[in-house]
């Protein structure tokens, strides 16, 4: 049997793809798979909802654009990133009620991290993985 050379993954793909929702007002995403969505080390972000389509937009902001009007402020720590914005939720009616996973990635095109929240995941495992 011939050797095959172990080549370490990047360490999002250890993790599903997924953002966690919290009772309508907070979206939370552990750091490897922010930091695939382009969002570790920004401050802040402004959000977007598609209603037909039930995806929520999350487009991190350039240092000189932070402070802008309307944005939402990202905190992070060593293990997840997250935005509470219950306001959002509330602007578009989105009711998510206790703790739900749902299915993410980032949109090359839109050039903004997108959340899938027209189906939450089965037993906390993202839809879609």
């Amino acid at each position: 049997m011939a050797f095959e050379k172990w080549t370490p993954q990047p360490e999002f793909e250890r993790f599903p793809a997924s953002a966690t929702i919290v009772q309508s007002r907070l979206i939370r995403l552990p750091s490897p798979v922010a930091g695939m969505l382009r969002l570790r080390g920004k401050t802040s972000a402004h959000l977007f909802y598609d209603r037909k389509r039930k995806l929520i937009g999350i487009k991190p902001l350039d240092r000189k654009e932070e402070n802008a009007a309307g944005a939402a402020k990202i905190r992070q720590s060593e293990k997840s990133t997250s935005l509470h914005v219950p306001s959002f939720f509330r602007t578009y009616q989105i009711d998510v009620p206790g703790i739900k996973r749902f299915h993410c990635w980032y949109d090359e095109k839109e050039r903004m991290a997108m959340i899938d929240i027209s189906r939450p995941s089965p037993r906390g495992r993202p839809a879609g993985t």
